[in-house]
């Protein structure tokens, strides 16, 4: 091969390897579709795979090849019946495979440390907003970074996409309607779930507590859109999972620079200041993954003094906080432990093991607040976020002059189910619930688990009336779609509501919800299967 034809045939092969974010990403999008029962995505995917078995051989990529054929002929044996959590499982595994084998070409060839070019793939985007300047900002910026652009001014309701047609990125603008109810209901939409939630925030007023339980995934002013969103975005793009964030407070600026060099080179997003004052004022606007500081800081408010102001912030009680040594002494240990630390390093700091404890950290992190603010089996609001929604709710429909109906929602005779199937298959069956809330609820209702057998919903913007066909709706919707579990066995769903409003039946979140309580109580002494209203001459629906 001569020497213009070897390096045009390297140039070719570079291009396809800095391709397979593409490729990856389209096969895992096929994958949520196969697993939601689309009846097109096995044979999506046995194309895909035909696609990579030849093009891996064909560019001198074996084991991608292998990889790929193997697939294509364990789809083409596949038996055509609903897909089991095995074959979900062993796609998912293939593509895992195929990411190694990916990495391992790219190092092969010498691109593990030049920039993947973007390509057009069919990332998807969502910008939910109102119309104007900012928006067309927006749009711009995703655009520019190889985004699929559509806009909605509503609400964004997810419950109708499917899985196939999902955005990868979801941009909500803050202010458009309740910004935090449309994140919460696109955080909790299952398969459909944007791989990345963005607020732009225009007036900096955001609520980082509320932000965090609704699944936003990052905050940005709306005066820097034009230069974080397109990083953003080619990052997840290019990488496929929302970069870390990391405050660093360090006033050596050698040692600060060399930090933010090794993050960046890791996708992690660091933002840096230099004392703990400035450090103080910066935690006020956004919410780190992780603070990463030295113990010793310029000023009155040193490491220390900074890490007990934090633990002292509800908003970062469960934010990883890492410090810096130069005397890494048992006394010094001990101090940092009793101010909130949960790792400290021994300056100068092994580059492989700052990088590997920031990552794992601030990922764990991530994981324990987002645990913390759902219910571990629905993936609906907990009881303690939901009711802290609540309290909100009465604040803002009082600022804004609004109503708001909350509906309780306890399930009838399920302690059969338990009895008779066992608590795996009553697991089964809440679960099948919630579902079917969320697909009947509005975006901006909030769904929670209240507890045990008993959900809740706050409708915002919601009257009495309005609360009542959606009662209507919910229960009719729970009734012609049975819980099948076993052998094709259903089990009929029947459930009582209670329904109280704000400003007329309290004025308090714990009065709205104790009204909502009783009127459940008199629904279920009333016969079950139906709806109560806190007043005192109830109607039946």
């Amino acid at each position: 091969m001569s020497e213009t034809l070897e390096e045009a045939y390297k140039a070719l092969r570079r291009e396809y390897i800095a391709e397979a974010p593409g490729r990856l990403a389209e096969l895992r999008k096929d994958i949520a579709a196969f697993r939601a029962g689309e009846p097109d995505a096995t044979a999506s995917l046995r194309t895909r795979f035909h696609r990579l078995a030849g093009s891996g051989g064909s560019y001198g990529f074996p084991v991608i090849s292998e990889i790929s054929r193997e697939t294509e002929r364990w789809l083409k044996d596949l038996p055509a019946t609903t897909p089991s959590s095995d074959s979900v499982s062993r796609l998912e595994q293939a593509v895992t495979r195929l990411s190694g084998a990916f990495n391992q070409a790219a190092g092969e060839i010498g691109l593990t440390t030049e920039p993947i070019r973007q390509v057009e793939f069919g990332w998807r985007s969502l910008v939910v907003g109102p119309a104007g300047k900012l928006r067309d900002q927006i749009e711009y910026s995703l655009e520019t970074s190889g985004f699929l652009v559509k806009v909605d001014t509503g609400a964004g309701e997810p419950k109708q996409l499917p899985v196939s047609d999902r955005p990868d990125l979801l941009v909500i603008i803050a202010g458009v309607t309740d910004a935090y109810a449309i994140a919460t209901a696109w955080s909790s939409a299952g398969a459909v779930r944007p791989r990345a939630i963005v607020l732009v925030d225009p007036g900096e007023s955001t609520d980082q507590v509320r932000a965090i339980a609704s699944g936003i995934d990052v905050i940005f002013p709306a005066d820097r859109i034009l230069l974080e969103l397109p990083k953003y975005a080619k990052t997840l793009a290019r990488i496929g999972t929302p970069p870390s964030r990391v405050l660093l407070v360090e006033e050596d600026a050698t040692q600060a620079n060399s930090i933010v060099g090794l993050l960046e080179q890791a996708n992690v997003r660091v933002s840096h200041c230099r004392d703990g004052v400035t450090a103080r004022d910066m935690l006020a606007r956004d919410t780190p993954d992780l603070v990463l500081m030295d113990i010793r800081l310029p000023g009155d408010l040193d490491g220390l003094a900074l890490a007990r102001l934090v633990r002292q912030d509800p908003r970062f009680g469960l934010i990883p906080i890492v410090f810096l040594t130069a005397e890494d002494t048992v006394a010094d240990q001990i101090e940092a432990l009793r101010a909130g630390a949960d790792h400290f390093l021994t300056e100068p700091v092994d580059q492989n093991l700052l990088t590997q404890l920031v990552i794992n950290r601030a990922e764990r992190g991530r994981r324990i607040r987002e645990m913390v603010h759902r219910d571990g089996l629905t993936g609906l609001l907990n009881h303690a976020t939901l009711m802290a929604e609540l309290e909100h709710s009465v604040e803002y429909a009082r600022r804004h002059d609004e109503n708001f109906a909350f509906i309780m929602v306890d399930v009838d005779h399920f302690k059969r189910v338990n009895d008779r199937y066992g608590h795996l298959v009553g697991d089964q069956v809440l679960l099948h619930i919630a579902k079917i809330f969320q697909s009947t609820a509005r975006a901006s209702d909030l769904i929670g688990r209240y507890g045990g057998e008993e959900f809740a919903v706050i409708l915002r913007r919601t009257d009495r009336g309005g609360a009542g066909v959606l009662a209507g709706k919910l229960r009719k919707a729970l009734a012609e779609r049975p819980a099948v579990v076993g052998a094709d066995e259903s089990i009929p769903i029947r459930v009582c509501m209670g329904i109280a409003c704000y400003p007329a039946d309290g004025t308090t979140a714990a009065t709205v919800a104790a009204e909502a309580d009783q009127a459940l109580y008199r629904a279920k002494a009333g016969g079950r299967d139906r709806v109560e209203y806190a007043d005192e001459n109830p109607k039946v629906a």
